[in-house]
């Protein structure tokens, strides 16, 4: 059950690549034509610059998953790089691992609570073209949890099966 978990997990993380690849190619698309309106009918189109806020923030917030999971995410590992013993350099990174997972739990639960009143309250954002806050949230929600699990799953291969695992830097395939 756990092997699938995993698959689905990562498949996620993928998806959410590809969706925020789409979305910085929208917002692209968007910017072009919103100042070829501008500058040659003479007429701008007012609600461009608010779905490109959405659509970037989204983006950010749906690939930080990928991000992470191949360990490209911002990472200050000079410590255990400079341990010399195996066992240290497994319980330093386990640490940094618990310590990272459990802020992005507590954002998480913070993001959730936001999520949940918004939802309640009908909240929308302070923008001219608003939609509700929610839509925003879930997306921010997602990126944090999935990208702790990702720390999680990484925590515990560093610890119980190889500690390069959570190294930094490139993994293969990135």
């Amino acid at each position: 059950m756990l092997p699938l978990l995993t698959k689905a997990h990562d498949a996620t993380s993928e998806l959410g690549l590809y969706t925020g690849l789409l979305a910085l190619a929208l917002i692209a698309l968007l910017t072009f034509i919103g100042t070829m309106s501008r500058y040659f009918i003479g007429a701008p189109i007012g609600w461009i610059p608010d779905w490109s806020n959405y659509l970037l923030a989204g983006s950010v917030f749906v690939t930080a998953p990928a991000v992470t999971k191949r360990g490209l995410h911002v990472s200050m590992d000079m410590l255990p790089s400079l341990l010399e013993a195996s066992i240290l350099r497994k319980a330093v990174i386990a640490i940094a691992a618990a310590l990272t997972c459990a802020i992005l739990a507590v954002v998480s639960w913070l993001l959730l609570r936001s999520l949940t009143d918004a939802w309640a309250s009908g909240t929308t954002t302070a923008a001219a073209y608003p939609i509700p806050r929610w839509w925003l949230l879930a997306v921010i929600l997602y990126g944090f949890a999935s990208s702790g699990l990702h720390v999680l799953r990484a925590g515990i291969a560093a610890l119980f099966v190889d500690p390069a695992v959570y190294a930094s830097g490139p993994t293969k395939g990135a």
